[in-house]
C-alpha cells in the first residue's frame, strides 16, 4: 500500500521524511488521504493539520518528536483539525473569521466552517494558546515558517512559506485531484486573487506539500507533491473560466488537477462584473 521510503508508524498513520526536518503523517486508509506535516526545528516542533481524528494524531507526534509541539490547522474543516483536542499548544491565524467563532474563549466554528455534517463528525472545543498574524514569521529554532492567506476553497484557509528550505505547505489550495470550490464559503474570486498573488512569492524549484494525496498506478501511497507550475496552471485556469462566462460543475485546471464547482462560488466575480 506504500511507496518506497513510506512506512507504517502504526495500523493506521503512515510516516515519510519529505524533507530533512519534515516528516508527513498520511492516513492513507481514510477515503480522503489525508496528509499532515510535523515540522521540526532546533527549539520546537509545528503540527500543520490534525487529520479528521478517526486516530489521536497527537500520540503518533509523541513517538515522532519530544520537541515541544504547536498544533495549527491550515483550515476549520473537520478532516483538518479532528485531532486538534490533543494538544495542549494551539495556534490560530489571526482572522476575523476565525475569530468570530470564539465563545468565552473556546473555538466553537460554525458548521459551514467545520462541515461535520459530511461524516457526522462532532466539534471538540478547544481553546487557543496564540494568535498569529497573516505575513507573520514562525520561529522553530533554525527554520522559519511565512503564514500565508490563501482563501478559495475556505474563506479561512492559510499556507506556509519555508522560504529557506524551498518549500511551501499548502493544504487544501492546491493537490492533486479535484480540489473542492463546491462547497459552502468556496469562492473563485478569493482562489484567484490568491493564486495570483502566492506565484510572485514561490521560486521556481519549490516544492509544494498538499494536504491529500492519491494513490500512484501501482496503488501505493506516498505524501503529495506538486511545484511552482501548478499554482500557475490554477491561476491561468481561473483566469480562463472567468473569461468564459460559463458556469460549469468542473473545470480541468491540468493533468493532476481539476475543480469542482458550485453557483454560489461565482457569486463574487457575479458582483464584481
Amino acid at each position: 500500500m506504500l511507496c518506497e521510503g513510506v512506512t507504517w508508524l502504526d495500523d493506521w498513520f503512515a510516516v515519510e521524511e519529505v524533507a530533512p526536518g519534515v516528516i508527513a503523517i498520511g492516513e492513507p486508509r481514510f477515503h480522503q488521504t489525508n496528509w499532515n506535516y510535523l515540522i521540526l526545528g532546533q527549539r520546537r516542533a509545528l503540527m500543520f493539520d490534525t487529520g479528521p481524528g478517526v486516530r489521536d494524531i497527537s500520540e503518533a507526534v509523541r513517538k515522532l518528536t519530544t520537541l515541544p509541539v504547536t498544533a495549527l490547522p491550515s483550515h476549520m474543516h473537520f478532516d483538518h483539525t479532528g485531532g486538534l483536542a490533543g494538544f495542549g499548544n494551539i495556534a490560530l491565524p489571526d482572522l476575523p473569521v476565525i475569530r468570530d467563532c470564539m465563545k468565552d474563549g473556546w473555538l466553537m466554528p460554525t458548521d459551514d466552517l467545520y462541515v461535520g455534517y459530511w461524516e457526522g463528525m462532532s466539534w471538540t472545543p478547544v481553546k487557543p494558546a496564540q494568535w498569529l498574524p497573516i505575513g507573520s514569521e514562525i520561529d522553530l529554532g533554525g527554520r522559519s515558517l511565512t503564514l500565508l492567506h490563501t482563501p478559495g476553497h475556505s474563506p479561512d484557509s492559510i499556507s506556509l512559506h519555508d522560504r529557506g528550505n524551498g518549500l511551501l505547505f499548502a493544504a487544501d489550495f492546491v493537490y492533486p485531484g479535484k480540489l473542492y470550490a463546491q462547497i459552502a464559503n468556496s469562492d473563485l474570486k478569493s482562489y484567484l486573487d490568491a493564486a495570483q498573488a502566492l506565484l510572485p512569492q514561490v521560486p521556481q524549484g519549490t516544492t509544494i506539500l498538499s494536504a491529500h494525496g492519491k494513490p500512484n498506478a501501482q496503488h501505493l501511497h506516498r505524501a503529495p507533491r506538486l511545484a511552482r507550475m501548478d499554482i500557475a496552471d490554477l491561476a491561468s485556469s481561473l483566469e480562463r473560466l472567468k473569461a468564459s462566462g460559463q458556469m460549469p460543475s468542473s473545470w480541468p485546471v491540468n493533468d493532476r488537477m481539476s475543480l469542482l464547482l458550485s453557483d454560489a462560488a461565482f457569486l463574487s466575480w457575479q458582483r464584481a462584473g
